[in-house]
């Protein structure tokens, strides 16, 4: 099994009325929620906070609660800037959003 009892997942994609039923009752289109219990060897084996109903392994998506970016920043000196900032506490730097897309390569 691929999710454990706890995991917070994302769920898209139908759920059924019970672990092996032959149709669906809905779709649930990016649900988070978590995983309540498992039934191993049905047809649906996973369900999820607030008994939506029973769901494939397919229909989850393990949830990622934040995401870490790491990246390098080179300063170039324009205009006094590093020297500034170097000497006052208030170490603000205000660029527009293009600028820092640019910047991060977005």
């Amino acid at each position: 099994m691929k999710f454990k009892i706890g995991d917070k997942v994302i769920l898209n994609g139908f759920i059924y009325v019970s672990s092996n039923a032959a149709t669906p009752t809905r779709k649930i289109t990016n649900k988070i929620t978590n995983i309540t219990r498992i039934a191993q060897g049905s047809r649906h084996p996973y369900n999820t906070t607030g008994d939506l109903g029973w769901c494939d392994e397919s229909s989850l998506k393990l949830y990622e609660e934040n995401k870490k970016y790491e990246c390098e920043i080179e300063l170039t000196d324009k205009e006094g800037l590093i020297e500034y900032l170097k000497n006052h506490d208030d170490k603000i730097i205000m660029i527009d959003s293009k600028q820092l897309k640019d910047i991060f390569g977005l």
